[in-house]
């Protein structure tokens, strides 16, 4: 990709949106088949791992890593969104909380969780607290925080030095939000808790179970707490006068019980984004239509989370303090969790019993909403910290002749890597998705590409010699790092659907387009499927000096142009105009079958 101009970039991403856009409440999912049909199926995000969850908090021990794997690998969860990890406050010499707590996640569960950070709030009424707790959030970011999470202490429970409560909307707090929106940083933030908790404090209190069990979530005392919509109503406030910072109101814009506020908050203010973590038994006792017809409305800025909790044992959104839930019974609580979106079930028992004595009825939200709030809305927001993907070769014994068809039984044994985002900014295009498969044997690293299209945009005539500028209308493309210490060394690889290609070296900021790498390629297109497939072996001569063997790593980019729906397609999106961004290429893992 050579910096389209950048009107064009504000074209393709509105292109983007309207090509990937659900069906309106009351439609039905359109059917597809071939690439499309995976790339619109629940079963097949969950086998690859491709859900994530914004709203987790996992202790930061190994023992609670390979409990909580265990369980989001049964239940399709890929990413975890640790939200709290801890300040980057620290003495001299010693690394903060949030750093060891980042550090041992990637250490013991490498690309499953990102971090975000807390504030520090000492020094309150220091008159520099503002300028100095900017500077935690530049430090937060340094060290890869993903957002900034802040939790029911505004309001509730944080007091200055005269022991007022410091509220949600104290102007001290500004540059913190300012500062988030400048760096790209997204905020969750939670300050209500449901109605019932401002309740009386008896029996009768439908969340009497709750209640009893964590006595310190009962706000209703007025002479300690202020009223729970003043809480709402200043954060709303902070919300409008911060419009370039996004904030991620959890627990379902902390207001699930009444659908009309939620959905006038949300029409009013358009960097208010809310997940619905611990509030589908809310949401699941009022009208499914009415809340369906809220989530279609609004389903770019809802969010897959549940407040998924591993410590010395699994809370599931809420828990009292006996119970001990099992693994099986945490894989449950997710099932349950899709059951509510993607099914018309009525009066099922939702997921945390403790949280209420009664019944929920599902949603069954069309599979491209679901898409954007499992996951393709996450991978927006965080896309400039979610770990880089991997894509594995699979070994294969024999050799065999590229001819297009993708026919050959091995190619249908692998996962694909999926080109489904825009290189510039991590939008999703999922009627654009196309998979790569990739294999390798003694001699060749094999390709596959199935490329769904409405009209193709190539060159005529086609010409036998590569053909520069290639890139300018349909193509497929390949950027093969394969020593991943000097990252801006790489190979690039480009296929048409008219058979022409075009491959370089690279040692930026060198290009040399008169090296071959004498790979083979096929193409072939199926007018009735509108598919176009590219099936191409590369010899590992040309790429390597030292042969990869199962455990090597290479860093890699996949790209695709579509220029009917301006798509600027990437296995890693780069995140700026370019492809050539070695540092945010994936990898590609050589593996056994």
């Amino acid at each position: 990709m050579h910096n389209p101009h950048p009107i064009c970039i504000l074209i393709f991403a509105m292109a983007a949106f309207v090509f990937g856009s659900a069906p309106a409440s009351g439609q039905q999912s359109v059917a597809r088949t071939g690439p499309l049909a995976e790339a619109f199926s629940p079963d097949v995000w969950r086998k690859e791992l491709r859900i994530i969850d914004l709203h987790q908090h996992i202790e930061a021990a190994p023992e609670r890593f390979d409990r909580a794997i265990r369980i989001l690998d049964q239940a399709g969860v890929g990413v975890g969104v640790m939200l709290g990890c801890g300040t980057v406050s620290h003495k001299e010499g010693e690394q903060s909380e949030f750093e060891r707590a980042k550090l041992l996640a990637n250490k013991l569960s490498p690309g499953r969780f990102v971090q975000y950070m807390i504030l520090d709030y000492g020094g309150w009424d220091q008159p520099d607290w503002s300028e100095r707790v900017v500077q935690q959030i530049n430090e937060g970011f340094r060290l890869g925080a993903s957002g900034l999470k802040e939790f029911k202490r505004l309001g509730l429970f944080l007091k200055d030095g005269s022991g007022k409560l410091i509220k949600v909307d104290d102007p001290k707090l500004d540059p913190v939000w300012k500062r988030c929106g400048e760096l790209g940083m997204p905020v969750s933030i939670h300050v209500g808790d449901p109605r019932a908790f401002w309740l009386p404090y008896d029996e009768d209190n439908e969340r009497w179970k709750e209640l009893k069990d964590h006595k310190n979530w009962w706000f209703g005392d007025p002479n300690r707490y202020p009223p729970r919509m003043d809480l709402l109503d200043a954060l709303n406030r902070v919300i409008e006068r911060n419009p370039k910072t996004t904030f991620v109101c959890v627990h379902f814009a902390n207001n699930p019980e009444e659908l009309d506020w939620v959905e006038q908050s949300l029409d009013r203010l358009p960097n208010m984004h809310a997940d619905i973590a611990a509030r589908i038994p809310e949401l699941g006792r009022h009208d499914p239509e009415k809340v369906r017809r809220l989530f279609l409305k609004h389903q770019d800025r809802i969010l897959f989370a549940t407040d998924f909790m591993v410590y010395g044992k699994l809370i599931l959104g809420s828990g009292s303090d006996a119970e001990k839930p099992t693994d099986e019974e945490g894989v449950e609580f997710f099932r349950k969790c899709w059951r509510w979106f993607e099914t018309s079930d009525r009066d099922w028992p939702h997921m945390t019993p403790i949280q209420g004595d009664w019944t929920i009825s599902s949603i069954n939200l069309p599979v491209e909403a679901c898409r954007k709030i499992y996951f393709d809305n996450a991978r927006k927001l965080l896309a400039r910290t979610l770990p880089l993907p991997v894509v594995k070769a699979t070994r294969v014994e024999r050799d065999f002749a590229v001819d297009g068809e993708l026919a050959e039984p091995e190619w249908q044994q692998v996962t694909p890597a999926r080109l489904e985002y825009q290189t510039t900014d991590s939008s999703a295009v999922p009627n654009l998705s196309t998979p790569v498969r990739v294999l390798w044997s003694d001699k060749y690293l094999y390709l596959g590409y199935e490329c769904p299209y409405t009209k193709l945009s190539t060159f005529t005539p086609t010409q036998k010699e590569e053909r520069m500028g290639l890139w300018d209308n349909d193509v497929v493309e390949a950027f093969i790092a394969s020593d991943p210490e000097v990252v801006k060394r790489y190979t690039e690889f480009e296929w048409a659907p008219t058979g022409e290609s075009l491959d370089l070296k690279l040692d930026l900021p060198a290009k040399d387009f008169a090296w071959t790498a004498n790979a083979e390629s096929a193409v072939k297109i199926d007018e009735n499927a509108h598919v176009w497939r590219v099936e191409v072996r590369i010899p590992l001569t040309a790429l390597c000096e030292t042969m990869p063997k199962a455990g090597t790593r290479w860093r890699l980019n996949l790209y695709r142009h579509d220029r009917e729906h301006k798509g600027f397609l990437a296995f890693s999106p780069t995140l700026n105009r370019t492809f050539h961004t070695p540092e945010r290429f994936g990898w590609l893992e050589f593996v056994l079958p």
